[in-house]
C-alpha cells in the first residue's frame, strides 16, 4: 500500500471515530449512556477495517510510539497528517451542520 492510500484510510477512519465521539459524548441531544457503547463500537470498527491495511493508528501518539522505540520512522507524516486532517474535518462538519440541529421535543 502507498504512502497516499495510507493516508487516506487513517484520514477517514480517524474522522468516523472524532465524528462519533463529538456526536455522542458532547451532544446534549443524546443520552449520556449512549457514549461509551458508540465510541467503543466506533473505535472497534475503525481498528478492524484499518489494522490489516495500515495498523488502524486512529491517533498519532500511538503510531509514533513504537515507531520512536523500533527507531524506524518509515512514513510517519502518515500517522500524523491523516489523524489530524481526518479530526479537523469531523469536527468541521459536525459544527457546520449537525451541532445547529434541534433538540427533539
Amino acid at each position: 500500500m502507498g504512502d497516499l492510500q495510507a493516508l487516506l484510510v487513517e484520514l477517514l477512519i480517524t474522522f468516523f471515530l472524532v465524528f462519533v465521539v463529538i456526536s455522542v459524548a458532547t451532544d446534549d441531544r443524546v443520552p449520556g449512556a449512549v457514549a461509551p457503547v458508540a465510541v467503543g463500537l466506533a473505535l472497534a470498527a475503525c481498528v478492524f477495517i484499518a489494522g490489516p491495511v495500515t495498523g488502524g493508528a486512529v491517533n498519532p501518539a500511538r503510531a509514533l510510539g513504537p515507531m520512536l522505540v523500533a527507531g524506524e520512522f518509515t512514513a510517519a507524516w502518515v500517522y500524523v497528517v491523516g489523524p489530524v486532517a481526518g479530526g479537523v474535518l469531523a469536527a468541521l462538519l459536525y459544527d457546520r451542520f449537525i451541532s445547529a440541529g434541534e433538540e427533539p421535543e
